[in-house]
């Protein structure tokens, strides 16, 4: 019991942390080129995005 509250802890206090740092955690992930061209890959197979992003682009 005493374990999993422990985890349980741990969990909300990452997910907390994660969530404060949101922005930077993005940046970071997205500075990887080959994860930012999958990313914007599978965000441009949406095509409600698609349409926005080439009304503004056009």
């Amino acid at each position: 019991m005493t374990r999993f509250f422990i985890k349980l802890v741990l969990f909300v206090a990452l997910v907390l942390i994660g969530y404060q740092y949101r922005y930077r955690l993005l940046n970071v992930i997205l500075g990887v080129p080959l994860i930012r061209r999958v990313a914007v890959g599978k965000m441009m197979s949406f095509p409600g995005v698609r349409d926005k992003f080439m009304k503004e682009m056009f």
